[in-house]
């Protein structure tokens, strides 16, 4: 699913440090600029995500990081799926 970019809420402007844990990996979800899941076998799988620039690949099998991501930002959909 092509992904053009986080679609913020309102309530994603929060006055706190909002930390996150999931598989292993520590973030703030206002930090997050774009994100992907990149399946590698059936079993297995990468989400990566990019945070101020960087990209930081997170071992994802079960899509727990990806689908909390897209529950989370609401993406919006590129012309391509319409």
């Amino acid at each position: 699913m092509p992904i053009t970019s986080p679609h913020r809420k309102d309530s994603d402007h929060v006055h706190y440090s909002e930390h996150i844990l999931c598989e292993n990996f520590v973030f703030k979800p206002s930090q997050v600029e774009t994100f992907y899941h990149h399946a590698i076998t059936e079993t297995g799988g990468v989400t990566t995500v990019k945070i101020k620039s960087h990209s930081l690949d997170v071992k994802d099998p079960e899509r727990r990081l990806f689908d909390y991501l897209v529950k989370r930002f609401s993406p919006m959909t590129t012309d391509e799926d319409r």
